[in-house]
C-alpha cells in the first residue's frame, strides 16, 4: 500500500461511511431499521448517499439525540472517527 493509501486507511482501519452508519442501524434495529434509518435522514436533510466527514457528522449528531440504541450506535462512530482522524495524524507524523 502506497503511503498516500495508508495514511487514508491506517492500521487497517478505514474511515467510517454513511453505509457504515446504515449498517449499524439496521443491526440493531432489525426489522424497525428501514423506518429508523429514513427518519435519521430525513432529521438532518440528508440522502444517504454522501460520502463527506460534514454529512457523516450531522448523521451522528442526529442518532446521539435519538432513541437509547441509536444514541449508542452514534458514539460508536463519533469514537470510530475520532480514532481514525487520529491514527490518520498519527501515520502521517511517524509513517509506519
Amino acid at each position: 500500500m502506497s503511503g498516500v493509501d495508508q495514511a487514508a486507511v491506517p492500521y487497517g482501519l478505514h474511515q467510517p461511511t454513511l453505509a457504515d452508519a446504515q449498517q449499524a442501524v439496521h443491526r440493531v434495529h432489525g426489522p424497525d431499521g428501514s423506518a429508523v434509518w429514513a427518519d435519521l435522514l430525513a432529521s438532518c436533510r440528508l440522502s444517504g448517499r454522501e460520502t463527506d466527514g460534514p454529512a457523516l457528522a450531522r448523521l451522528i449528531e442526529a442518532m446521539i439525540v435519538a432513541d437509547p440504541v441509536t444514541q449508542l450506535c452514534g458514539q460508536a462512530l463519533r469514537i470510530r472517527v475520532a480514532t481514525h482522524e487520529h491514527l490518520s495524524a498519527a501515520y502521517t507524523i511517524t509513517r509506519s
